[in-house]
């Protein structure tokens, strides 16, 4: 069957049959198509092919039916086949077996079943009038053979014939004579054979009809090569040779003489002087050709033969000589189990000459027997030989029976392995030992190829890399190195491969599973064969994480002492120590100075991106005190001066901390996974708390994390205190000195103006003091002015000890706003200056001191006006902002130089530009009384555009706090 053989062992000629009958199937199946398209088309040249007297075309139910025969064939001709295609095939061959047995039961009935023209009955009417539509009865007999041969096709007799080969022999014959009578332009007669006349006028087969029978038929012949004619053109011996030398010389000289005899009778050459002698000396000469070819080739072949022979005798002598001279046993023994070769090589192992051994039974050498099954499989043993003086060894026997002439015998093929289990046991031994050492060691080992996979690793390497052994074969050292460390670990590998140097030792960082780095001191070696090339790497990884981690904590802290120490200024420390902590501990850190009361006095936001700083800066300008309230985490670090460590940040704790949407969707984009907070305290009081965060690292905090920040934020708190003694000791300072200067300065003014003013009033008569009050309003003005700077001297000093008080009551913003624009109504008049509301619609109402409020607007609109052009705008607004009210005085003036901007609300300070106008207290003032209300207070100016005060001030609905308390 064509599909169990193999290619590489058919015969040339069986390799072409392999692919035959597919191709049969193919021009079959092309030409019938072509015939049915003819009689669809009316085309008489696709369904005769031939114009020739006699010559008939293929009627449409007979290419049917050939296509039908040959789909069948393709379908059934391979082994095994699926049921599905099986039945298919089987059905279609049933179907031509029907098909040609109705036509035969027509011609024998002369009954019309109507199958005839069931196809193109117009077409077949017109071009094929007389019995129309109906094939010869030639064709219907060989559509009903080879229906039953592919019925028939893989059955086979006991005598081992196929029936199916005769079926398609038969038709096969049929359908060549058609074709020989074509090629001899055979004429032919409508009168029935001799016999038949009941099927009527004889009716030839078409040209192509016989064509695709012939080509079916051989198709089937086909599908079992090694049976019958076929199967005797495949045979290697010299009757194989010999059909395959004259079967072609068989078929066509017979075809050829008699062509050439017909053609010389139709030329009237029959009767010509020596004609038929001249055909009967062709054909012997033809004949003498071929057998003297054949003898030639048959020479040729006894030739080899002998060649065989030759070279059968020279491969006895050599095996004579390798079964001699083989240092392992060869031992025949009969079916008596007698030994009957006992070559040199067995001598030596079992002590026995060959003299000795020979007509022995073969249990005298072996320990336990062999069994007396004889077969031709070969076999592969584990026996204990006996040797001559009684020792028992281990071999290894490979056992295999032959049969020569009739007589079968068993070899023995022995070899002696005791001394390789001996060195084996040593092997496994070192093996077991080095395996023991490699599988339990405390550190990671790793067996790595050249090409830097990774062979065998044990289980300490695999928890320090958290992948499992399988995961890890399948990766390599370039794979899990961190990239930065890769070009030195190669160029180490490389010269490792060279030569250069035995072993080397290096410092490296992998990079775990979940995406950590693992610091490793990795010691590697290069292992030769035998021959010195090199093999594979053993590598000796020791986890220095630790260390590595103890070592950067200890530079940390040797490094914040200097860093703490370098500045006495307290922003300048807090920056300095978010340096410190990110990205060294955290992704983002919150450094805050607190009040008594909780109250933001400093802050510093900083993240390992800069994306994360803009981030942390906007939650802050936006909820200033939103993380500081009661309930809050960093507020319960500050309160209670206990460090918190969440070793994963629930989602549950963003939303209970935020204050709105857009607080918690701040809050998110952080993605805080882990934190730390711990107070700053120093000399028994607190400072303030700090906060750090990971967040895209992926970093776990764990209680030795806390101990350093603890540690960390112990020395910052202390360095945090020293600066900001340092600047009180600075402020009070300079604080007495501008109270000094004033009291020498700006309080003499006023002192002057009132002793001038007394003395002139007492150098006058009573009725001169009377008429003229100028000197009274004067005194009266100074001492205005002087209590004036007094009062803000005091408030000033009430800030900086924190006493500034605020009586806070629901106030109406729109309300406030008009009662502090109408207070500087006439002031903006006189100097030209159009004064202008702009209070939202929905703004709430504030929850504030009133008389505090009106001071700040005052110095507000007091400085708008000051330094604002006649003509020009001075606007107040208020805007709801979160729980606060946002509001602003804005001026059309020339603005303030950007490096006065960060000294606008230090106490005493005064632009060099400006006037010296007052004591330069006004918007220190401002900003004392809005973080009295636990506000923010900031300023934007752009030069030559005007300049705009913000600050923020709380709603009532915010009011969840004593009506008075002390910033």
């Amino acid at each position: 069957m064509t599909a169990a053989r193999p290619n590489a062992t058919l015969h040339p000629l069986e390799k072409v049959l392999d692919w035959l009958v597919p191709a049969v199937c193919l021009l079959a199946v092309l030409v019938t198509t072509a015939a049915l398209a003819g009689w669809a088309l009316g085309s008489v040249r696709l369904t005769r092919v031939v114009a020739m007297p006699g010559a008939g075309p293929m009627m449409p139910i007979t290419a049917l039916g050939l296509l039908a025969t040959s789909v069948s064939l393709w379908l059934l001709h391979r082994q095994p086949m699926s049921r599905r295609r099986r039945l298919a095939g089987q059905a279609l061959a049933l179907l031509v077996l029907l098909v040609g047995g109705m036509i035969l039961f027509e011609y024998l009935t002369r009954r019309a079943l109507g199958i005839d023209l069931l196809f193109f009955e117009r077409t077949v009417l017109e071009m094929s009038p007389d019995l129309p539509g109906r094939p010869s009865p030639l064709t219907a007999l060989s559509l009903c053979f080879l229906g039953l041969a592919l019925l028939l096709l893989h059955v086979m007799t006991r005598r081992e014939w196929h029936p199916a080969r005769l079926l398609a022999l038969f038709v096969a014959v049929i359908a060549a004579q058609a074709l020989i009578g074509y090629a001899y332009l055979e004429e032919v007669s409508r009168e029935p054979p001799p016999g038949l006349t009941m099927l009527g006028p004889y009716l030839p087969m078409a040209l192509h009809t016989a064509l695709v029978l012939l080509l079916l038929s051989l198709g089937v012949l086909c599908v079992h090569p090694r049976r019958g004619l076929v199967g005797v053109l495949l045979r290697d011996d010299a009757g194989g040779l010999m059909a395959r030398r004259l079967l072609p010389a068989t078929i066509l000289i017979p075809l050829l003489v008699w062509g050439l005899h017909l053609l010389s009778e139709r030329l009237g050459l029959r009767d010509a002087p020596f004609g038929t002698s001249v055909f009967a000396l062709v054909t012997v000469a033809a004949f003498l050709t071929i057998l003297a070819r054949n003898a030639h080739s048959l020479s040729r072949l006894d030739a080899s033969q002998r060649e065989v022979e030759r070279s059968l005798r020279d491969s006895e002598a050599r095996f004579s000589g390798i079964v001699n001279n083989a240092a392992d046993a060869i031992i025949t023994i009969d079916a008596n189990q007698r030994i009957s070769l006992f070559n040199t090589g067995a001598e030596q192992i079992f002590g026995y000459t060959a003299n000795e051994a020979l007509g022995q039974p073969m249990s005298q050498l072996l320990k336990e027997p062999l069994g007396t099954s004889m077969g031709t499989r070969e076999e592969h043993r584990r026996l204990l030989g006996l040797r001559k003086g009684g020792e028992v060894f281990s071999a290894e026997a490979t056992l295999a029976d032959v049969c020569v002439e009739g007589t079968r015998q068993r070899v023995v093929i022995l070899r002696d392995i005791s001394a390789r289990e001996r060195a084996e046991e040593g092997r496994r031994n070192r093996e077991e030992l080095f395996r023991t050492a490699f599988e339990h060691a405390p550190i990671g080992m790793a067996l790595v190829g050249l090409d830097g996979s990774f062979l065998n690793v044990n289980e300490a390497l695999c928890q320090m890399l958290g992948y499992s052994r399988e995961a890890l074969g399948g990766l390599t050292f370039q794979d899990l190195t961190y990239p930065d460390d890769l070009e030195k670990d190669l160029l180490h590998v490389k010269q490792l491969i060279d030569g250069e140097q035995a072993t080397y030792q290096l410092e490296k960082r992998y990079i775990h599973k979940q995406g950590s780095l693992v610091d490793v001191l990795l010691t590697a070696s290069l292992v030769h064969d035998s021959w010195g090339r090199p093999l594979h790497f053993i590598s000796q990884i020791q986890d220095i994480s630790e260390r590595k981690r103890l070592e950067g904590d200890w530079l940390l802290l040797a490094e914040a002492g200097p860093r703490l120490a370098s500045s006495l200024d307290p922003q300048t420390t807090l920056s300095t120590v978010s340096r410190l902590v990110v990205p060294a501990l955290g992704d983002f850190c919150l450094i805050a100075m607190l009040d008594e009361n909780g109250r933001v006095l400093r802050r510093e936001c900083l993240a390992a991106s800069a994306e994360k700083s803009r981030l942390l800066e906007t939650l802050f300008d936006r909820y200033p005190q939103a993380a500081f309230r009661r309930g809050h985490a960093l507020a319960e670090v500050f309160k209670t001066g206990q460090s918190l460590l969440l070793e994963e940040v629930p989602l549950r704790l963003l939303e209970t901390t935020a204050e709105e949407a857009r607080h918690l969707d701040l809050l998110t984009r952080l993605a805080p996974q882990s934190c730390i907070v711990v107070p700053l305290s120093a000399r028994g009081h607190m400072l303030g708390v700090v906060a750090l965060a990971t967040s895209e690292s992926g970093r776990r905090y764990s209680p030795r994390d806390l101990a350093l920040v603890e540690e960390v934020a112990r020395r910052a708190a202390l360095a945090i205190d020293n600066a900001s003694l340092h600047a009180q000791s600075e402020e009070a300072t300079h604080l007495r000195d501008e109270v000094l200067r004033i009291v020498a300065h700006d309080l003499r003014s006023p002192l002057n103006v009132i002793a001038l003013s007394a003395g002139t009033l007492m150098k006058r008569s009573p009725s001169e003091r009377a008429s003229d009050s100028r000197p009274l309003n004067s005194i009266q003005k100074a001492v205005i002015r002087a209590t004036t700077l007094i009062e803000d001297l005091l408030d000033v000093a009430r800030m900086q000890g924190g006493g500034l008080r605020v009586d806070r009551r629901p106030e109406s913003t729109e309300a406030l706003f008009q009662e502090a624009l109408e207070q500087h109504r006439a002031l903006a008049d006189a100097r030209s200056v159009h004064l202008q509301l702009d209070i939202a619609p929905d703004v709430p109402p504030m929850f504030v001191d009133r008389d505090r409020v009106l001071q700040l607007f005052s110095n507000l609109i007091g400085n708008a006006l000051k330094f604002t052009p006649m003509g020009g705008l001075v606007t107040l607004c208020a805007e709801p902002w979160g729980d606060m009210v946002r509001c602003s005085v804005k001026d059309t003036g020339s603005g303030i130089p950007t490096e006065d901007l960060p000294h606008l609300f230090e106490p005493f300070w005064q632009a060099r530009s400006r006037r010296k106008e007052g004591a330069g207290l006004g918007l220190t003032i401002v900003r004392g009384i809005t973080e009295a209300h636990g506000g923010h207070v900031w300023v934007e100016s752009h030069p030559g555009l005007g300049t705009t005060f913000y600050f923020s001030l709380p709603a009532v609905n915010r009011a969840d706090t004593p009506l008075t308390w002390h910033a």
